[in-house]
């Protein structure tokens, strides 16, 4: 939103604001307030400031002045009081007051008025948000520098999303062809979060480079970004403050008795500066700095989080500590729809598929999900139609437990069901990864792995899925045009183009030192051959598949003609659209393509997603898409692989034209990453891929890096998928928050004969 700039040097001010009220998340309407300020004088001729926030608690005390001043009155107009040091304000609702203070200079007795507004928020529905970075650990506890550096949020003292961070700098310029490289990372120290003049919030930051080293802009500027409600961000860029030894420990504020901002800093040398600025903006025009210590509030200089580092204390609404709840801590089940009574008439054929399938959830969030439903097949028998009575039925919710890890060593995988010879199976592939060796696999057998089973259950290790495995292709397999194809086989993934299952996949072949070489790996495609009646054949069977044809551009050109390799290929339809979208040159490029002929693009390449963050370290990959209503979700990892692999979510309107880069957005944050599930701590979590299990539910499969069996590669997961209030999927909701103990068994009545008084359809048991 647009910072007002007003004429200050003038007798009288007036101040009228036509905003949008941040008061309550999402809210419509606008507020006018109208304040004459008769005293109001030119910045300079306020120092040191004296800044009243423009947004306080109900009960909160009024900063203490300057040093060399004191309070001698304070008067307050609107609904509210001042008593005992402390403002006050009834009802339950946000109020905006204004307020005159009187300071008096202790030395001559001189006085000053100035005049401020405020809005008190009721004290028994806020919260008090903390934004602060923390002290770089390790990897291992999703704490790296990359990590750490950033801007994390703690709402009433307990930290959000694992203490993860949430807001991250971005890249100081558009990434070159050859992809993001770290000069343009970057991390920053000592987030600020304060109000700003619209009622949005405002995040003031030292930039640094990737890992906390300078980047330069630590001796003259700051960064500056916006959030309308702390969810998602915009970076605006640098505040040049024009100084050149040092801004530390930047801490801003918005003075409403002068319409400006007040920023606070320590030089090199620990020496204390502030100045004011007319518009949070890096073109805002900002005052020679002066000497002098500022009281600037909600800053805060130690906390008992975890590796604190630094931060600041701001007050919200109850709107906006729900909205980060939703977002950020988990979900819970807190309710199930019962099944009404179902009635039947006498001497008719009872038909259990009446019995409802599934089970509708109720969540924390205001979000619903369902499970399915298996009921008790003894208390089906019992019911008889003969006579009039009532039969109970209990049925237990359906929530299968996955093994963890599914599969050993199993990276990039993806499961789909299949349907065979008139059976339901569920079939898997993924890249070999023994002991972290995608290429070679630490010296056993390369190859591409399928397992085929009758259950998800069953592919997993634990129940012999390992034994079922089969390697449809194996190093030394040629490809189309003959060549061998020596290793890798990453990242293969299934689905139907053309109405054939078909694999999409990267072999790679010998380099010049006669080993597997990664970067002579392409895009390419195996399918799945069909009988004369258009049925699949055994896809167990090596001879059932195509040989392997490379996938190149319109032309017959390479996908990347700047370092050959291309991999983690990805197919989706948005509208009547084929699309491929893929990993080169460390971004996500996409293109359209023609199922009828799928080895070659009908668009140009055009890149949509490159590393923008220090979380994505310095590649974008492995990309899988889901479009669901309205929305083209399209999931990628980032930050290499191993410890630090997280996954990120990009989104576009479906329809949309997908090649355009402007058509995507992307969070600023990652929507899946290393963090407890069940008891455990899953870490370096990613490249996954959506899918479905038996019962219809979706399902999100990917891998973890662990040390399973003391082993070193990358395993197999898999985890349903939640949809939330917001829109968002989350793949990481624990067994007793997908399904609470209390809603595991039900039951329902069969009432056979006249409908006889019952519970409400649709009638809702709930569980806080």
């Amino acid at each position: 939103m647009a910072i007002h700039k007003r004429n200050h040097n003038r007798a009288a001010l007036e101040l009228t604001r036509n905003t949008a009220s941040r008061w309550a998340v999402g809210a419509a309407a606008a507020f006018a307030s109208t304040l004459a300020l008769a005293d109001a004088t030119a910045a300079g001729n306020d120092s040191p400031p004296f800044i009243v926030p423009p947004v306080m608690v109900s009960g909160s005390s009024i900063p203490s002045p300057p040093e060399g001043r004191s309070i001698e009155r304070v008067e307050v107009s609107g609904d509210a009081r001042y008593e005992k040091g402390k403002l006050q304000s009834s009802g339950d609702a946000p109020r905006e007051i204004s307020l005159a203070v009187t300071l008096a200079d202790t030395a001559d007795g001189d006085m000053t008025t100035r005049r401020y507004t405020t809005t008190l928020l009721p004290a028994d529905s806020s919260h008090e948000l903390l934004a602060f970075d923390r002290t770089p650990t390790s990897s291992s506890e999703a704490n790296n520098a990359d990590i750490a550096l950033s801007m994390h949020l703690a709402l009433d003292g307990e930290p959000l999303f694992h203490n993860y961070g949430i807001f991250f700098p971005e890249v100081s310029e558009t990434p070159p062809p050859l992809g993001t490289h770290d000069e343009i990372l970057h991390s920053l120290r000592d987030p600020h979060l304060a109000y700003l003049a619209d009622g949005n919030f405002g995040i003031m930051a030292t930039r640094t480079a990737r890992g906390g080293g300078s980047d330069g802009s630590q001796a003259s500027s700051v960064l500056l970004a916006v959030s309308d409600d702390l969810l998602d961000y915009r970076e605006l860029g640098l505040l040049d403050l024009g100084v050149t030894d040092g801004v530390n420990d930047p801490a801003f504020a918005y003075h409403s008795a002068l319409d400006r901002y007040v920023i606070t800093w320590r030089n090199d040398a620990g020496t204390e500066y502030h100045a004011s600025f007319d518009a949070f903006s890096p073109e805002a025009e900002v005052s020679p700095p002066q000497r002098g210590k500022v009281t600037m509030p909600g800053r805060v200089a130690n906390s008992d989080i975890a590796d604190f580092q630094s931060g600041s204390r701001t007050p919200i609404t109850r709107e906006v500590a729900e909205q980060l709840t939703t977002r950020f801590e988990p979900i819970r089940n807190l309710g199930a729809r019962l099944p009404s009574p179902l009635h039947v008439e006498l001497d008719t054929a009872f038909d259990a598929k009446a019995l409802p399938a599934r089970i509708l959830l109720d969540y924390s969030d205001g979000s619903t999900n369902s499970l399915a439903v298996e009921w008790d097949d003894a208390d089906i028998n019992n019911i008889t139609t003969q006579t009039p009575g009532r039969y109970r039925v209990h049925g237990t919710l359906k929530q299968e437990i996955f093994p963890t890890p599914l599969a050993d060593e199993r990276a990039d995988p993806m499961i789909v069901p299949f349907a065979f010879e008139g059976n339901d199976y569920f079939l898997m592939v993924a890249t070999k990864d023994l002991n972290l060796d995608p290429i070679n696999n630490d010296g056993e057998p390369t190859g591409m792995p399928l397992r085929m089973a009758p259950s998800i259950s069953a592919l997993a290790d634990t129940h012999g899925g390992d034994d079922l495995e089969v390697d449809i292709l194996s190093a030394g397999t040629l490809d189309a045009e003959g060549n061998p194809m020596t290793g890798c086989f990453w990242a293969p993934e299934m689905h139907h183009i053309d109405n054939r299952l078909s694999i999409l996949f990267m072999p790679c072949y010998d380099g010049e030192d006669g080993q597997p070489d990664m970067w002579t790996g392409r895009a390419s495609i195996i399918q799945l051959e069909q009988n004369d009646q258009g049925e699949p054949l055994d896809p167990r069977n090596p001879a059932n598949w195509t040989t392997a044809e490379q996938v190149v551009r319109a032309d017959g050109s390479l996908l990347n003609p700047l370092q050959g390799i291309s991999l983690d290929m990805t197919f989706f339809i948005d509208e009547g659209q084929a699309y491929y979208a893929w990993q080169m040159l460390g971004a996500v490029y996409i293109a359209t393509m023609d199922p009828d002929d799928p080895t070659r693009l009908t668009s140009e390449p055009t890149r949509i997603i490159a590393p923008h963050y220090a979380w994505e370290n310095t590649i974008a990959e492995g990309p899988n898409v889901f479009i669901r209503d309205g929305i083209v979700n399209m999931l990628y990892s980032g930050s290499l692989v191993g410890d630090t692999y997280a996954t990120g979510l990009a989104r576009a309107t479906s329809g949309d034209d997908l090649t355009d880069p402007a058509s995507w957005e992307r969070l600023n944050y990652p929507v899946h990453k290393s963090e407890p599930y069940n008891g455990e701590f899953l870490l370096g979590t990613g490249h996954g891929a959506w899918s479905y299990d038996a019962d219809g539910n979706q399902i999100y499969v990917f891998h973890v890096r662990t040390d399973h069996q003391d082993l070193g590669g990358r395993d197999t997961f898999v985890q349903r998928v939640h949809w939330t209030q917001q829109g968002l999927p989350r793949f990481n909701i624990e067994t007793e928050h997908e399904l609470a103990p209390q809603f595991r068994e039900i039951a329902i009545d069969v009432v056979v004969g006249e409908p006889q008084e019952s519970t409400a359809p649709g009638s809702t048991t709930s569980s806080q």
